[in-house]
């Protein structure tokens, strides 16, 4: 039990650098997805994890909606700051994500680069 908590605390650190690393231009958001713990089974990091994914994706909003990039940002370190005080995510942002994102694309036991495609497409274009 103990080593369960360990390993999400440990996890949550990394997820909290990953997406600062992200935000500072350290790293794509790509080089951060691929350095996701695969084997987490924190809802909060498979969240993070989408809010990810969405910086991504919506690349062209960010661009044309005025404020869109910085709430975004402000967004992702929110979600940084509360993993890093090992926290999980609030309810209302996990009821969230769930509503949307049925699939778990940070789980590597069944995918290979074209399921996870497939996966994110679908999740894109719900």
């Amino acid at each position: 039990m103990e080593s369960e908590k360990l390993k999400i605390y440990q996890d949550r650190l990394l997820v909290s650098d990953l997406i600062n690393e992200v935000l500072c231009n350290k790293k794509t958001v790509q080089q951060a997805l691929l350095s996701f713990p695969d084997d987490s089974v924190d809802v909060s990091i498979k969240c993070a994890f989408d809010a990810l994914v969405y910086r991504e994706a919506d690349e062209d909003l960010r661009k044309k909606i005025k404020d869109y990039a910085l709430v975004q940002d402000d967004f992702l370190a929110e979600i940084s700051q509360i993993l890093k005080e090992n926290h999980s995510l609030p309810k209302n942002i996990i009821e969230r994500y769930l509503k949307y994102n049925q699939d778990d694309l940070i789980s590597k036991k069944e995918n290979n680069f074209k399921t996870v495609l497939k996966k994110i497409k679908r999740m894109i274009n719900f």
